[in-house]
């Protein structure tokens, strides 16, 4: 006693599940008074995509009067931060609308929107972090550049 069951997405280092098995035990043993060999941790992975059956459903819902802390999100209903992410154009409107106020700003008459794109990318590469998961520098060279033809893509 006690058996802590932690349940997250996948994707996590060995290193990081270590770390916060490591701080779950210490707390644990300062709240509760036990030993440290006393105390044991699960760490159960998902899907994104399985979260909500899974997990979310089975329990947090189903088990709500056991949680002494509620989650702050929903997945069955649409939340404000939701409501403002459908507001937030697309990555298309943005590069499209993008171009057009560099066409205006360009004094050469010789303004060329994939040209632009190209140096667009080269010097501010994480412009574009917003409409993706990952940020521009947490990705390998192959991703980045599989990126960029993405963004090319939609001009």
């Amino acid at each position: 006693m006690p058996h802590i069951v932690v349940k997250l997405y996948a994707g996590r280092s060995e290193q990081q599940k270590k770390e916060l098995t490591e701080k779950i035990v210490k707390n644990i043993v300062d709240v509760t008074q036990c030993k440290e060999a006393a105390v044991s941790v699960a760490i159960e992975e998902f899907e994104p995509h399985d979260w909500t059956e899974k997990v979310y459903k089975p329990d947090i819902l189903d088990k709500a009067e056991t949680l002494y802390r509620k989650p702050g999100y929903d997945p069955f209903s649409q939340t404000s931060e939701d409501k403002e992410q459908d507001k937030k154009p697309s990555l298309m409107d943005y590069v499209r609308s993008s171009a057009e106020l560099a066409a205006k700003e360009d004094t050469s008459g010789d303004f060329n929107p994939m040209s632009w794109l190209d140096l667009e990318l080269e010097d501010n590469p994480h412009s574009f972090d917003p409409f993706f998961d990952t940020p521009w520098h947490e990705l390998s060279d192959q991703e980045k550049g599989e990126r960029m033809m993405a963004i090319r893509r939609v001009l």
